[in-house]
């Protein structure tokens, strides 16, 4: 069985593309939770109940975006270390 250490290495860059737009959406979600944390400061905290709702909902929405950032970046050095290691195996 050959190890084809170019598709590692084009599956890693491809996967690293993806980890880069999930991660701009995250930042995106958290900087949206930001702004809204700082404008319910300005208005006093916990005095409106849905605003206190949306900013725990707004904060679990950017979590998901944000694990799927990690694991997909983690992926991508993983896929990359596998193409230097295929590489090092064959020459």
């Amino acid at each position: 069985m050959a190890v084809d250490m170019e598709q590692f290495r084009r599956d890693g860059h491809r996967i690293e593309k993806w980890s880069v737009g999930w991660m701009v959406l995250s930042l995106a979600m958290w900087a949206w939770f930001g702004y809204r944390l700082l404008k319910n400061n300005d208005q006093g905290f916990g005095r409106h109940a849905e605003d206190t709702h949306a900013l725990v909902g707004i904060l679990a929405l950017a979590v998901i975006p944000t694990i799927i950032a990690a694991t997909t970046t983690a992926y991508a050095q993983v896929m990359f270390r596998l193409a230097r290691q295929a590489k090092s195996a064959v020459g």
